[in-house]
């Protein structure tokens, strides 16, 4: 906003309310209204180039932002926080009729002091201190598209000082609301998600597919107890596996065929494309326990010992990872029945001397989960089925410290 323009009055409905030491007022506004007023929070530092930090911070990540409010229907964002200084500012209460209500003084009291209009008299200063990113996605938006011009977004204005205990007060609140700020976890994305198409997918699976039912486990992370029988994997194991197979996310480096990652997880498909999807996953999944023994068995029985070394380590995350990254390999490369054949022969378990090696604590007796072993795990796999794939220095050093052949 020009330091020489001034914006028209606007009349606000508004709710005061008090938390810690903080006056804050909540509200709303059009998209036009934040695409006109809100700057970033660049007052929050004299320093221009801290606050440059802060927009390039913002501006590189709003364009996935921009995307959503313009193709999903059902659009929706928590609330800005804003910080407000300079101009004039009126509160003015509303009065509420005791005689058309049946309210206490009390409640009278409470209402009367809460509900009110917030005027801005258009010279205020105003900027983001929560929702940087939600604010530049809507002025990027309203810029190309004005359509959007009066769809409205929760708002709550605190008061600004611009003075040097007024900036240290707006940082701190700044830094807690992120710091504090907790991200959603995998877990939830999988269960509520509605634009990931691999969550709903796998939300799908586990649900409907007839040969896992009851068989995944419901964790907050990817690890399998040992004392655990009957499932085969736990929901985000489940998902990262859909993802490997679906998306052209690269696996250990090799880059990889199918949708697009970014757009696959969070742009919605038609449902019809994702039952196409999923029908496909699920035939993957078919084909692996009717071609392996262990797998076969499992189903039979419905059981495991994962606490034995001789379990496959099929049953573990670590295992699974494994086998569908050395699988979608081998369907790019059209060697799928190389890869097949591969498992279903060969001893991937820690009685092998090969996995014992790589995985196994001796010491500790634990499983090794490093991200580079399950790498070299799949390179000397692929290897063994005749495709070999570039190692990088890194690589090099992992299999000369092991230099294990299959």
């Amino acid at each position: 906003m020009s330091k020489t323009s001034k914006m028209n009055k606007l009349i606000l409905p508004t709710l005061k309310g008090k938390m810690g030491d903080w006056l804050y007022y909540v509200t709303l506004l059009p998209f036009k209204e934040v695409a006109k007023r809100i700057s970033l929070a660049d007052e929050i530092h004299k320093d221009k180039g801290l606050s440059r930090m802060i927009q390039r911070k913002v501006t590189s990540r709003t364009k996935d932002i921009v995307n959503y409010i313009k193709t999903q229907d059902q659009r929706f964002f928590n609330s800005l926080i804003l910080g407000i200084y300079g101009g004039s500012p009126q509160w003015q209460e509303i009065d509420i009729d005791k005689k058309s209500n049946d309210l206490s003084e009390e409640q009278l009291e409470y209402l009367n002091r809460t509900f009110g209009i917030l005027t801005l008299n258009g010279e205020e200063k105003i900027f983001a201190i929560d929702g940087q990113h939600r604010s530049k996605a809507i002025k990027d938006t309203i810029k190309k598209d004005p359509t959007f011009s009066d769809e409205e977004i929760a708002v709550i204005f605190i008061s600004h000082k611009k003075t040097t205990e007024g900036e240290i007060r707006t940082r701190r609140l700044f830094s807690t609301l992120n710091r504090y700020a907790k991200p959603v976890s995998i877990s939830e994305i999988i269960a509520l998600d509605e634009e990931d198409n691999c969550a709903i997918i796998t939300r799908n699976i586990v649900e409907y597919f007839h040969l896992l039912k009851g068989k995944i486990l419901f964790n907050q992370n990817r690890s399998i107890s040992q004392a655990n029988y009957d499932a085969f994997t736990n929901i985000i194991v489940l998902y990262d596996l859909v993802k490997i197979l679906l998306t052209n996310s690269s696996v250990y480096g090799i880059k990889s065929k199918g949708e697009e990652i970014k757009i696959f997880t969070k742009k919605r498909q038609s449902d019809e494309t994702n039952n196409v999807k999923q029908n496909y996953v699920e035939s993957i999944f078919i084909e692996l326990f009717e071609r392996l023994p262990v797998l076969e068995k499992f189903i039979q029985k419905n059981y495991i010992d994962r606490s034995k070394l001789k379990s496959s380590l099929l049953f573990k995350p670590i295992g699974q990872n494994i086998l569908f990254s050395v699988l979608k390999i081998g369907i790019d490369n059209n060697i799928k029945i190389k890869v097949l054949d591969f498992f279903e022969t060969h001893d991937f378990s820690l009685r092998n001397p090969s996995w014992r090696k790589i995985f196994y604590n001796e010491e500790t007796g634990n499983i090794k989960t490093d991200k580079s072993l399950q790498k070299y795990a799949v390179q000397i796999i692929l290897k063994k089925i005749g495709l070999n794939v570039k190692l990088t220095p890194k690589d090099l050093d992992v299999h000369n410290n092991f230099n294990i052949t299959l």
